[in-house]
C-alpha cells in the first residue's frame, strides 16, 4: 500500500514538473519568438488588433467594444503602444506581451479628456510621442512611461499627424498640412530645430525611417495628384520613387531589417494591408478580408518574411454597387480624395458644394477649379453628384451684406446656373438650390421669405432643364425649426409659402435636413425636432396636390459627446455606439416608414479629419471618421449592413 502511495506521489510530482515546464517552455518560446507583426482591423465589428504569430497563425490580441487602433512596437518588440477609446475618450495604451496573465491587461499611459492617437516610440523604449488635441488642434506631444505629464513639442494653428521617431533617436518626422498642402516635417524630440524635410514642390504623409535613420521613406503626390511611395536621402536631393499607385496609399511603415515597406491600399474594393521589397518587385497582399484591415507593423525584434503572392488570388472581389434597393444614399464630404470611400461603404451617390461667389467672382469671369475638382474626384470613383449651390458674389448683391444674401438680380443666377449645367451637362446628376433657406443667417442675415426663394428655384430650374433636361432639380433643405423663432423661418409653414407662391413643377424633390437633436430615428418629438418631421413636410405637400414629388434628405446625422464646447450641439450628443444605431436604423427605417423619402445623404463622413476645423468645431463630431481617419463605430457597422446582401 505504501508502495502505491509513493508512486503515485512520485507521479503526480512529474505531472507538476511537466506542467511546470511546458508553462516555462511556453513563457520562454514567446520571449524568444514573438510575434512577426500586428495590424488593426474591424473585422470583429469594433477596432481591434490582431498579431501574426512566429507560426504565421492570426491572433486577435486586443478584444474590447470600443476601438483599438494604431499599433506601434517597442524597440525590443515586447510592447505595443496603440490607440484606444475604451476609456470613453481617445488615449495611448500599452501592452506588454510578456506579462503571463491571461489576458493580457493594457495599461493606460495617456488620460486627458482631449484625443490622443497615433504613438510612436523613443528608441530608448522610454517614452512616446504622439499626437493630441488638447491644444485645440493637432500637435505633437511626447510623454515618458513613468510620467503623467506629456510635453508639448509643436505649437502651431496647423495640422500636425502621424509622427515617427527616427531609430537613431534624433529626430521625430511628422506630417503636417499647411496653407492647404501636406507636407513630412522633422524636428527634435526637445521641440527645436523644425525643418521641412522633402522638397517644397512634392506633398507627402504617413513618413517611416529606414532603420540606420539615414533615410526617409513616405507617401507623396505628383503633379497629376497620383500617389506613391518615395525615398529621400541620405542626401537631401537624394530622391526617388520606388512605386505608383493607382489607388489610395496609407499607414506606411519600414521593416526593421530594412528589407520591407508595408502599407494600406484599397485596390480590390477592400483596405488591405500589403508588403513591398526594397530591392524591387512587386507589392505583395497580406490580409484577405472585407473589413477595414490597417496599419500593419512589423516586429522590430525578428526578421520579417512575407508568403508567396500567390495567395492574392484568394482576394476577396471588390463590392460593385449598393445594397440599398431604391433608396439614394450618400455622404457629405469635405476632402475630396476621400470619395472612394463612398464606395467603400456600399454607397453610390456623393454631395459636393459649389459657391457661386467664388466661381464668379466678376460677371462673366468664371473659375470653375472647385467644381471641376470635386467632379472629377466624385467622377473617377463613378459616383453620382449631388450639387449644392450657393453664395451670391459681393457684384450680384447689396454692398455690406453677406453672402448668403440672395441676388438682387434673378437674371444673374440664371445666368450662373445656365453656364453650370453646361459645364457639367452629364456629370451631375442633381443641384440643390440653396442651403436651408428658412433660416435667417442662411437668407444674408435677414427675414426668410419663401416667395422670394421660390422665384430663385423656379429661375434654377428652368435654366438647367433648358440645358440638362436629365438633371434633377433638390429644393435646399430646409432646417427643421418647429413653428419657428425669431432667427427661423417654421419649415411647414415655408413648405407652404412656397407653394403658395407657384414651386410646385420647378423641383424634382423637397430638400429637406430632419436632424434628430440626439432623439433616435424611432422617436417622435412633439415641436418636430425628430426624423419623423419628413411625415408632417410630406403632409403639406400632399395638402397642395405635389404628393408625388418626393423628399431627398440632402443632410442627416448625428453629433457625437465630446468635453469640448460645442455649443448648441453639446445637449444633443450621442455615444458613438448611438450614433451608428441610429445611422443603421435610419437606412432600413426610411424605406418602410416614409416611401416618400427618395434619398438621404448622411452628415458626415470626414470633417473631422480635414485641417480647416479646430477640435471644438461641431461638425468633426458629426464625422464617420476619427480625426487621424480611422473608422468610427458608426463606419463599420454603416459598411456591415450596406456591403451585405
Amino acid at each position: 500500500m505504501r508502495k502505491i502511495i509513493l508512486w503515485i506521489l512520485v507521479g503526480s510530482l512529474v505531472i507538476i514538473i511537466g506542467i511546470a515546464l511546458g508553462l516555462f517552455y511556453l513563457t520562454t518560446t514567446q520571449i524568444s519568438e514573438p510575434p512577426q507583426f500586428a495590424f488593426a482591423s474591424d473585422r470583429s465589428g469594433a477596432g481591434d488588433i490582431y498579431v501574426v504569430d512566429a507560426n504565421e497563425e492570426l491572433r486577435n490580441l486586443t478584444d474590447h467594444p470600443a476601438s483599438d487602433w494604431d499599433p506601434v512596437w517597442s524597440p525590443t518588440g515586447d510592447k505595443l503602444a496603440f490607440t484606444s477609446h475604451r476609456s470613453g475618450d481617445s488615449d495611448i495604451w500599452l501592452l506588454d506581451l510578456l506579462e503571463t496573465e491571461t489576458p493580457v491587461s493594457p495599461r493606460n499611459l495617456t488620460n486627458n479628456p482631449a484625443w490622443d492617437y497615433s504613438p510612436t516610440w523613443s528608441p530608448s523604449g522610454q517614452s512616446v510621442a504622439f499626437i493630441s488635441e488638447r491644444d485645440g488642434d493637432p500637435e505633437l506631444f511626447v510623454q515618458n512611461l513613468e510620467s503623467d505629464t506629456a510635453i508639448q513639442l509643436t505649437f502651431n494653428n496647423e495640422h500636425d499627424h502621424r509622427p515617427v521617431w527616427s531609430p537613431d533617436g534624433k529626430l521625430i518626422a511628422f506630417a503636417s498640412v499647411r496653407d492647404g498642402i501636406e507636407k513630412i516635417y522633422l524636428i527634435r524630440p526637445d521641440g527645436t530645430d523644425e525643418q521641412l524635410a522633402i522638397p517644397f514642390a512634392l506633398q507627402g504623409t504617413s513618413p517611416a525611417w529606414s532603420p540606420d535613420s539615414q533615410q526617409l521613406a513616405f507617401i507623396g503626390w505628383d503633379e497629376q495628384n497620383q500617389p506613391g511611395i518615395y525615398v529621400i536621402g541620405p542626401a537631401q536631393d537624394d530622391l526617388e520613387r520606388v512605386y505608383k499607385a493607382e489607388h489610395w496609399l496609407g499607414s506606411l511603415n519600414w521593416s526593421g531589417d530594412g528589407a520591407w515597406w508595408t502599407f494600406t491600399s484599397w485596390q480590390s474594393g477592400n483596405h488591405e494591408v500589403y508588403a513591398l521589397p526594397v530591392k524591387g518587385g512587386d507589392p505583395i497582399r497580406l490580409s484577405y478580408d472585407e473589413a477595414w484591415d490597417d496599419m500593419l507593423v512589423p516586429n522590430p525584434a525578428r526578421p520579417f518574411t512575407v508568403a508567396s503572392q500567390e495567395n492574392v488570388a484568394q482576394a476577396a472581389p471588390a463590392w460593385q454597387g449598393s445594397s440599398t434597393g431604391e433608396l439614394v444614399l450618400g455622404l457629405n464630404l469635405a476632402d475630396l480624395s476621400m470619395a472612394y470611400l463612398v464606395n467603400d461603404l456600399g454607397m453610390n451617390w456623393a454631395k459636393g458644394y459649389v459657391n457661386w461667389a467664388t466661381v464668379e467672382p466678376h460677371k462673366g469671369d468664371f473659375r470653375w477649379i472647385d467644381p471641376d475638382n470635386v467632379v472629377k474626384a466624385y467622377g473617377d470613383q463613378q459616383l453620382k453628384i449631388l450639387m449644392r449651390v450657393h453664395g451670391t458674389p459681393d457684384w450680384a448683391r447689396p454692398a455690406d451684406t453677406s453672402f448668403t444674401q440672395p441676388p438682387d438680380k434673378l437674371d444673374d443666377f440664371s445666368d450662373f446656373m445656365t453656364a453650370l449645367a453646361i459645364r457639367y451637362k452629364g456629370q451631375v446628376s442633381a443641384y440643390e438650390i440653396w442651403n436651408e433657406p428658412n433660416l435667417y443667417y442662411e437668407w444674408g442675415d435677414q427675414p426668410p421669405d419663401p416667395s422670394a426663394y421660390t422665384d430663385l428655384l423656379k429661375v434654377a430650374y428652368r435654366a438647367v432643364k433648358a440645358v440638362d433636361p436629365q438633371a434633377l432639380i433638390i429644393s435646399g433643405g430646409l432646417s427643421t425649426t418647429g413653428e419657428g423663432s425669431p432667427t427661423a423661418f417654421g419649415d411647414l409653414a415655408f413648405i407652404q409659402g412656397m407653394y403658395e407662391a407657384g414651386a410646385k413643377g420647378h423641383f424634382d424633390a423637397l430638400g429637406s435636413h430632419p436632424y434628430a437633436f440626439g432623439r433616435s430615428p424611432a422617436e417622435v418629438d412633439p415641436w418636430g425636432l425628430s426624423l419623423s418631421r419628413v411625415a408632417e413636410q410630406h403632409a403639406v405637400m400632399e395638402a397642395a396636390g405635389d404628393g408625388e414629388t418626393p423628399i431627398w434628405i440632402t443632410e442627416l446625422g448625428w453629433v457625437i459627446q465630446s468635453h469640448w464646447d460645442l455649443g448648441e450641439h453639446q445637449s444633443i450628443g450621442v455615444s458613438e455606439a448611438q450614433q451608428a444605431e441610429y445611422l443603421v436604423d435610419t437606412v432600413q427605417r426610411v424605406p418602410q416608414a416614409w416611401p416618400y423619402v427618395e434619398a438621404v445623404f448622411f452628415f458626415n463622413l470626414d470633417f473631422s479629419t480635414v485641417a480647416w476645423y479646430p477640435a471644438a468645431e461641431p461638425m468633426r463630431w458629426y464625422a464617420l471618421l476619427n480625426p487621424d481617419r480611422t473608422p468610427r463605430p458608426a463606419y463599420t457597422e454603416l459598411r456591415q449592413t450596406l456591403r451585405t446582401p
